[in-house]
């Protein structure tokens, strides 16, 4: 059993599942922001914008150091975003899913720095509920739902995930 999963559902939202929690979020300005930063050649579309997204989060996991706290943006609505923070110690992450008054047209998925302007305005959602992972296994989780992800709430079958 995968500890991380991302889908985008039949409406076309994301859904985060991290451990034993599950949030889903708006996805809408990540179409836009795709189309827009690419120049407005975006075939792709919604699963090309998450698929950068989740990209940036391989970034920020992969070379998060021991002690380090990053935020990763999942929900891009109009008054709000939420997001994972994820803090590493040793080979452990802790994760806590949580919002920030921060708009969602305003962050950038080709720039993963951009999200740490959440540091200020992060808020853990109540009860705050904190859970531990393994940091190399949940970045293989995270490569399989880059691989796996399609549209409206499909995967791809494993043996032809990358």
């Amino acid at each position: 059993m995968r500890n991380l999963t991302v889908r985008l559902t039949c409406d076309n939202q994301i859904e985060v599942q991290l451990g034993t929690e599950s949030r889903t979020g708006e996805c809408y300005y990540l179409d836009l922001r795709t189309e827009t930063e690419s120049g407005g050649e975006s075939a792709a579309g919604l699963v090309s914008g998450v698929r950068l997204l989740l990209a940036g989060w391989l970034t920020l996991l992969t070379e998060l150091a021991d002690g380090e706290q990053v935020f990763l943006p999942f929900d891009f609505s109009d008054e709000y975003t939420q997001w994972i923070t994820v803090h590493r110690s040793g080979r452990d992450a802790s994760v806590v899913f949580g919002w920030a008054n921060i708009e969602g047209w305003a962050i950038s998925i080709r720039d993963p720095s951009s999200y740490s302007a959440a540091a200020a305005q992060f808020q853990p959602d109540e009860p705050l509920y904190v859970q531990t992972f393994y940091l190399p296994r949940l970045i293989g989780d995270l490569r399989h739902a880059v691989g796996s992800l399609v549209e409206n709430g499909t995967e791809r079958p494993a043996d032809t995930a990358s």
